[in-house]
């Protein structure tokens, strides 16, 4: 046998946090690098607000059943991890591992990037730069293959073409442009009476429920056939991407907008603006630190970079093959894999 068949079989953890859209992406590249994997869904107590500078290498922010997960026997030689919250975990399996572990994650971690072997940032995260650091257009998530997922009875039913409107909400310095919003779906509510097809809309667990029912309301008197969904309602939010043919979407979800840009369908961003705290934070920011960007991330790099893809306020699909994207991301982790 040569020296790689002795080797025992690579044990790796896909850890998981509160977030839906981190989670996604784990998933995703665990799953595109082809090698089994172990989930671990973390949960976290109220400390996990004062972030991984603060808590350091202490799993005092994870509960007490998280805590055992963590500690169980044998540990891993591999993570995939997102977000801050987990990276304290990260920082205590790859001590007691003694430098035998690898550890890949994405997002923004909030600590120096060389604790880890791999990064994977988008451009909204201040991120340093470091040769650990890998920089991708927008975030690596599962939706690439909604193409193949079966239409159930309900989507089918609808005529094609399909226009699918996917509304987020507010985020620490960004609130939904209501009037743009408004005026977004008047204008798809007009085209689908002029060409045909149909109308499907989604919120998102952040929606406020002010907007929501103004969705619903104008949807309900128009003369179109539509679909108004939710989290947690049938179809669900796969089923929705897995049908549209367009795609209009609300800009204050990376995640969100990252799903639909992995579709490969011509993708919209409908425009949001800086709520109080936001327009004081960009102004100030702009005078002291200017083409900085904002801690803990700045939504404006990430729409840049999306327009150098061809992505905007009008419909148009990534001019880079998400495909290629794909490819090079798996490179990069197996780059670590191999290094075992």
């Amino acid at each position: 046998m040569t020296p790689q068949e002795n080797k025992p079989p690579l044990r790796v953890w896909a850890i998981l946090g509160d977030r839906a859209g981190d989670n996604d992406q784990v998933i995703a590249l665990a799953e595109a690098l082809g090698i089994p994997f172990e989930v671990k869904q973390l949960h976290f107590n109220g400390l996990a607000r004062f972030g991984p500078r603060v808590i350091g290498r202490s799993l005092i922010s994870l509960t007490k059943a998280s805590k055992e997960e963590v500690l169980a026997d044998p540990g891993p030689d591999l993570t995939i991890s997102v977000g801050h919250r987990s990276v304290p975990a990260i920082l205590i399996l790859r001590r007691r591992s003694k430098g035998r572990m690898r550890s890949i994650h994405l997002g923004f971690p909030r600590v120096f990037p060389g604790e880890f072997d791999l990064v994977i940032t988008t451009p909204q995260y201040p991120v340093p730069d470091h040769p650990n650091v890998f920089r991708i257009p927008f975030a690596f998530t599962g939706r690439a293959n909604t193409h193949r997922m079966p239409v159930g009875e309900q989507l089918s039913a609808l005529p094609s073409p399909r226009r699918l409107l996917i509304v987020g909400g507010p985020t620490k310095f960004w609130e939904i442009d209501e009037d743009a919003l408004h005026d977004r779906l008047a204008a798809l509510i007009e085209q689908t009476r002029g060409e045909g097809g149909s109308l499907l809309v989604t919120t998102s667990p952040r929606t406020p429920a002010a907007v929501r029912k103004h969705l619903g309301d104008a949807l309900k008197v128009s003369d179109v056939p539509f679909l108004l969904a939710g989290p947690g309602e049938t179809p669900d939010y796969a089923s929705l991407l897995a049908v549209a043919d367009t795609i209009d979407v609300t800009a204050d979800s990376v995640a969100m907008v990252s799903d639909a840009i992995w579709t490969g369908k011509p993708v919209k961003l409908v425009p949001i603006v800086n709520n109080l705290t936001g327009r004081i934070i960009v102004r100030a920011s702009e005078i002291i630190r200017p083409g900085r960007r904002l801690y803990p991330r700045d939504l404006r790099f990430f729409w840049r970079s999306l327009a150098e893809l061809g992505v905007g306020t009008q419909h148009g699909k990534s001019n880079g093959s998400a495909l290629v994207w794909r490819e090079t991301i798996v490179d990069h982790a197996r780059a670590v894999i191999n290094r075992r």
